[in-house]
């Protein structure tokens, strides 16, 4: 919420003013309004205040019909066709072509499974190298053996 401070400048507040501007901010459905305080005094105030109860009534419906009519106009947006026919103008318009993730998801399993065939052709073709030397690192701790034992 802002409070206007002179010449066109506005100052930050921490919160709303009153209940209404509450209600004008965080909605009509207590639950999520971030302060517990104001939402104590506010389901205080929908039982003895009328006004508030009558503006916060006033909103939830106009909420109401807002999600009504966004739901109606989705609907008839979907039924014309509307945004098909926009994508299909942009992409002529721009020449971009119609991404189809079925095939290049079938690409990418049949690199896998070409790649896999040449490693195990390769791996058979090729073979194993039988004399490898062993290395075995013996490291010894000085706080377990102690500086004595270990000629430090």
């Amino acid at each position: 919420m802002s409070k206007a401070s002179g010449e066109g400048r506005f100052e930050l507040a921490n919160g709303p003013a009153n209940l209404h501007d509450a209600v004008d901010r965080w909605g009509p459905d207590l639950n999520l309004w971030p302060d517990l305080m104001l939402v104590r005094r506010a389901r205080e105030a929908l039982l003895a205040d009328r006004d508030f109860r009558q503006y916060r009534d006033r909103t939830v419906a106009e909420a109401e019909r807002l999600r009504r009519a966004a739901k109606l106009l989705d609907k008839r947006i979907e039924e014309s066709g509307s945004v098909e026919r926009i994508t299909r103008k942009l992409m002529e318009a721009t020449g971009a072509r119609a991404i189809h993730w079925r095939r290049r998801i079938a690409a990418l399993a049949a690199v896998m499974v070409v790649s896999a065939a040449l490693g195990s052709v390769l791996a058979d073709l090729i073979p194993a190298d039988t004399d490898q030397q062993r290395i075995d690192v013996v490291q010894l701790d000085t706080l377990v053996f102690g500086p004595s034992e270990a000629d430090f």
